[in-house]
């Protein structure tokens, strides 16, 4: 509760739990204008939160250029028949 009261009389700053929460959305440039411009303004100030983006957005990268897996035919059956099973 004191957390939501402190953001929200911070009057549009973000800060570092604001870049934790949104920094999948930010580099997916899926933030409202606002809410970006604030979290860049947090950004263009603080090392740590650039550092974790810039880690996040390299291992979201990296993961993307994996090749896929398809998983056997078996289990993919079995997983099906017990989704069936529970509903």
């Amino acid at each position: 509760m004191f957390k939501a009261i402190t953001r929200f009389f911070r009057k549009g700053e973000s800060d570092c739990d604001d870049v934790a929460d949104h920094s999948s959305a930010y580099i997916e440039n899926d933030l409202k204008d606002d809410l970006r411009s604030a979290f860049q303004a947090h950004l263009s100030k603080c090392e740590p939160c650039q550092a974790f983006v810039g880690t996040l957005s390299s291992t979201i990268g990296a993961l993307g250029r994996l090749p896929g897996i398809n998983a056997p035919s078996a289990l993919k059956q079995s997983l099906l028949d017990r989704i069936h099973r529970e509903h």
